[in-house]
């Protein structure tokens, strides 16, 4: 009896994990092949160079954020309501995290590949350059978008209202889409980017957000952490 709720946790993660598998996930990897084949098809029928498939990748973000928010809005309170302790849920959550965050790396990377296997096109790959082609990018970039959605989904279980918590997650959500001219205004404040004819902002082709959504990923974990295993729940008026 003690190994069967001990290991309550694990069994949620996985469930989770495959009910992310079975949605999310498999109807990202149905859109990339729908876009990679017309992609071929496009390019044999004109022979010109498209490119439609890097769309599901450039939508990756936004993937992973429904996905933690949506995933947690819907099993929190079926969780609590079937005997599951905070904890426990909390737990089971950061694992699935966890699991989302590997999985979506591994396989952005390896339609970055399939891109570059069927590309005709050898030139400046925005695609790549626009994810992060470096290991650490290409998983800490999935880790920031699953924590302010796990963290924007936190903050509608915990104020009940609705406008409010929807005011609230896409304040959340805003910091993160518009982190990056925020961190450039910053080094520019700060001297430490090149101006070119004292207009035009030269950005690093190096540059890297990675330590930035390091941070915020665990800033915004923390808050989600902390409001639902805290805060007291509202109850639902009759």
């Amino acid at each position: 009896m003690t190994a069967l709720l001990t290991h309550r946790k694990y069994r949620l993660a996985a469930a989770l994990s495959a009910d992310a598998a079975r949605t999310f996930g498999l109807w990202s990897v149905a859109a990339f092949a729908a876009l990679a084949l017309a992609s071929i098809v496009v390019r044999a029928a004109t022979g010109e160079y498209r490119e439609f498939a890097y769309w599901v990748v450039f939508s990756v973000p936004l993937i992973v954020t429904a996905l933690a928010w949506v995933h947690l809005t819907k099993s929190y309170p079926l969780a609590l309501a079937n005997g599951l302790t905070r904890k426990e849920f909390l737990t089971a959550y950061a694992l699935f995290g966890a699991a989302t965050v590997v999985a979506t790396a591994a396989l952005t990377h390896l339609g970055l590949a399939v891109i570059g296997l069927f590309s005709t096109f050898r030139g400046a790959e925005y695609h790549q350059g626009f994810y992060g082609t470096g290991l650490l990018e290409s998983v800490v970039r999935p880790a920031v978008y699953f924590a302010v959605g796990a963290a924007a989904g936190a903050v509608v279980i915990r104020l009940g209202r609705r406008w409010l918590g929807a005011l609230a997650s896409a304040v959340l959500v805003s910091l993160v889409l518009y982190r990056m001219p925020a961190y450039l205004a910053a080094r520019m404040a700060a001297d430490e980017l090149p101006m070119k004819d004292g207009i035009n902002l030269e950005i690093p082709t190096q540059l890297s957000l990675a330590p930035l959504d390091a941070v915020l990923a665990v800033l915004f974990a923390l808050l989600a952490w902390a409001l639902l295993a805290k805060a007291p729940m509202r109850t639902r008026p009759a």
